[in-house]
């Protein structure tokens, strides 16, 4: 082992070595220093709850802040006469339009956060400057009031245009429709009212085309319903009937064609749904003494989906499938609506049917969606069919076929399908029972009591052998079920009120069904038992 001498004697060799062929090694270079302390605390990134409340929620909080603060001092000094009605209303305006201002240099540094925040109060404040010079000071007429603010809502969207904002858009759509509300005189001006909001509707539906700015297209759609539903509340009459069904409906149509300007997203996709659900209710408000009519509004929403449908199949097999799903949901209100009874009740089921179908078929990622549908048209089908509806000869048949016929595909490809076999078997109970104990037998109480045993044993023989054949144990709990509820009622119901024949007949076939299922598991066990051997 060389010592430390050695060592450097050899270090010094090599290194006379490298040099002569060239291979002298760079040495590497110095570590950059540490930054230097400034005193500043660093910057935080992402969703933590720290920048959460810093960032957004102090924010918000200052907002209000200012605006309170603001009003407070306002108050102060009007009540104390400072400054005069137009210099305030003057003021106010002044004020509104630099801090706007003062944002688009915040909004060039890219400071955004606290740019919008400007953007808010200045908007407040110019409405609320505009509105104090029209209702409270008289100052101007509602009329140039109404064009100061579509002036300051124009500016606003042209803002969010330029920056490319969903913010400023959403500001711009709620001063737009906080604008009637404003400068409401008390008097029924529905056709400006609803050719106002229309106007605003085009303008939001423009904004989505070009930027899928889905909040904004919120804000249009709920601001709609928010101020038909307070004309409504006071100023309808059934004279305005017509007219106010064509606004209704232009409404409808304007949210309606929007699938064929954008793809479509989550949000988006349940636009379809609450624009029919909002559109029809109000139809059936406005027709509810004219069924026949609103049939053939049913009939017409049906058609409309489904050339939304066929329009945007190519491109997109979400709102495809939700449109589709719509245009067979207004069929089958339609049918019902024109006729009477149990075809409302087909109706639901046949939907149903359709959207589970529909949903397996197209392979859509929001699947989920249309099975949640399809399962609600099938429970209101199987209420009905179950509590309301009253039959004649063949319709029930036809009805309790087709229900049980949808569990049984169920069965097969749903999400659950112990509970459609379930269903299906309950159901088929049921309508057997029915069908032997009204049509079969006498109307004769014993008859019937004794017929309805026999129905139950025989099916639960029937479920057990199925069980046993394909090997289904939950097939075979549910023949179990049916017997153990056959034994209850042969010996708790059957033994006192049968007369003796149908007591004997009860009890022998019982006892052979009993017999049969223990020795059917009793071979099965056996079976299992040699093969294990």
């Amino acid at each position: 082992m060389p010592d430390g001498d050695e060592l450097q004697e050899i270090r010094s060799r090599l290194d006379a070595i490298e040099q002569r062929l060239g291979m002298q090694a760079t040495a590497p270079a110095p570590a950059p220093p540490p930054p230097a302390p400034t005193g500043e605390a660093p910057i935080l990134h992402g969703n933590t709850l720290e920048s959460l409340i810093g960032a957004h929620w102090l924010n918000r909080i200052g907002i209000a802040a200012v605006f309170v603060g603001v009003a407070f001092f306002l108050k102060y000094a009007f009540e104390n006469n400072w400054i005069g009605p137009a210099m305030r209303v003057g003021i106010g305006v002044a004020i509104g339009i630099a801090l706007l201002a003062w944002a688009e240099a915040f909004h060039a540094k890219r400071n955004v956060l606290f740019a919008h925040t400007l953007d808010v109060i200045g908007t407040g404040v110019l409405y609320l400057s505009i509105w104090a010079a029209s209702q409270t000071y008289a100052l101007v007429g509602n009329g140039g009031a109404f064009a100061a603010m579509i002036a300051v809502t124009i500016a606003v969207v042209t803002l969010a245009l330029r920056h490319r904002s969903e913010f400023l858009a959403g500001v711009a759509l709620t001063g737009g429709f906080l604008t009637p509300v404003l400068l409401s005189t008390g008097v029924n001006r529905e056709v400006e009212l609803f050719a106002y909001v229309a106007l605003l509707d085009v303008a939001a539906l423009v904004l989505v085309a070009l930027h899928p700015w889905m909040r904004a297209l919120a804000v249009a759609f709920f601001g709609t319903i928010a101020l038909y539903v307070a004309w409504a509340a006071d100023y309808y009459s059934p004279a305005q009937n017509e007219r106010t069904i064509a606004f209704v409906t232009l409404f409808f149509l304007l949210f309606g064609i929007l699938p064929l300007l954008r793809r479509a997203t989550r949000v988006f996709l349940l636009l379809p749904f609450a624009n029919a659900i909002v559109y029809f209710a109000q139809l059936m408000y406005l027709l509810g003494d004219h069924p026949k009519q609103l049939s053939l509004f049913a009939a017409t929403l049906a058609l409309f989906y489904f050339v939304i449908a066929a329009a945007v199949r190519h491109r997109d097999d979400d709102l495809t499938a939700a449109h589709l799903a719509l245009a067979l949901g207004f069929i089958t209100i339609a049918i019902p609506l024109r006729y009477d009874a149990h075809w409302i009740t087909i109706g639901w089921l046949a939907e149903s049917a359709a959207l589970f179908v529909l949903a397996r078929r197209l392979r859509t990622p929001h699947q989920r969606v249309l099975d949640i549908l399809a399962s609600i048209a099938l429970a209101l089908g199987v209420f009905r069919m179950l509590f309301l509806d009253h039959y004649h000869s063949i319709d029930r048949v036809i009805v309790y076929a087709m229900a049980i016929a949808i569990f049984a595909g169920l069965a097969k490809t749903g999400a659950y399908p112990k509970l459609a076999i379930f269903a299906m078997n309950f159901l088929a109970v049921i309508e057997l029972t029915y069908e032997v104990t009204h049509r079969l037998v006498s109307q004769e109480k014993l008859a019937q009591d004794f017929s309805r045993s026999a129905v139950w044993m025989a099916y639960g023989a029937m479920l057990i052998a199925i069980g046993f054949r394909r090997s289904n144990s939950y097939i075979r709990w549910l023949a179990l079920a049916l017997i153990g509820i056959t034994v209850l009622k042969v010996f708790l119901y059957d033994m006192s009120e049968l007369q003796r024949i149908y007591r004997i007949i009860s009890f022998i076939a019982l006892g052979v069904l009993l017999l049969a299922t223990s020795f059917a598991y009793q071979a099965s066990a056996g079976s299992n038992g040699r093969e294990n051997r």
